[in-house]
């Protein structure tokens, strides 16, 4: 008969260390909840990579606060209740952006004069020196997205997976969304489609 892992239990975690708050318990809470709550959250969001990103944010989050928790339970409920109002978070985010880009798109077509041409060449001059500020990689999937290439034609290119595309935007669009202007972020995102 094998001696039980340290860590677990009849298949629970050992509390104990979930409360050391090292790398031992970090490890424990990933190998134990990671691929169940991404499992749950893709099917909230509907894409894998943002469901990974949204799952290790939280898992980031419980670590800043290292709370103490009563029971395993009480340590699920809070994982799955923190990655649940991330998806949803998300959702009304994705929403309000999509309802932005619809407005935006709508004004630029109602739009046609003169003026509102140089403003959108402003507002795409602007927009290229932010996308300069990128880390490289991210930089050259801007670039790459706003010549209208697609997902696959990028990772082609750029010997990646579609996947690290479309995470590298993500990461992005998240850097850039602070010293963008709304009308410059609607305008990246419009340029990538």
């Amino acid at each position: 008969m094998q001696p039980k892992p340290q860590h677990m239990e009849h298949g629970n975690i050992d509390m104990d260390v979930v409360h050391r708050w090292d790398e031992s318990s970090l490890q424990l809470l990933y190998r134990h909840f990671y691929k169940a709550l991404v499992a749950f959250a893709h099917q909230m969001v509907g894409s894998v990579g943002v469901a990974e990103e949204l799952v290790q944010d939280a898992f980031i989050r419980l670590w800043q606060r290292r709370n103490e928790f009563e029971s395993q339970g009480s340590l699920r409920a809070y994982l799955y209740h923190s990655v649940r109002n991330a998806c949803i978070s998300h959702l009304r985010h994705e929403r309000v952006e999509r309802s932005r880009i619809e407005s935006f798109q709508l004004d630029y077509r109602l739009s046609s004069d003169d003026d509102d041409e140089s403003y959108r060449e402003e507002l795409i001059r602007q927009l290229l020196l932010s996308i300069d500020t990128l880390p490289p990689k991210q930089r050259e999937v801007f670039l790459l997205s706003v010549k209208g290439k697609s997902c696959e034609e990028i990772a082609a290119e750029m010997n990646i997976t579609p996947e690290s595309v479309k995470k590298q935007r993500q990461r992005g669009i998240r850097r850039l969304r602070d010293t963008l202007t709304p009308e410059m972020l609607l305008l990246l995102i419009m340029m990538m489609k």
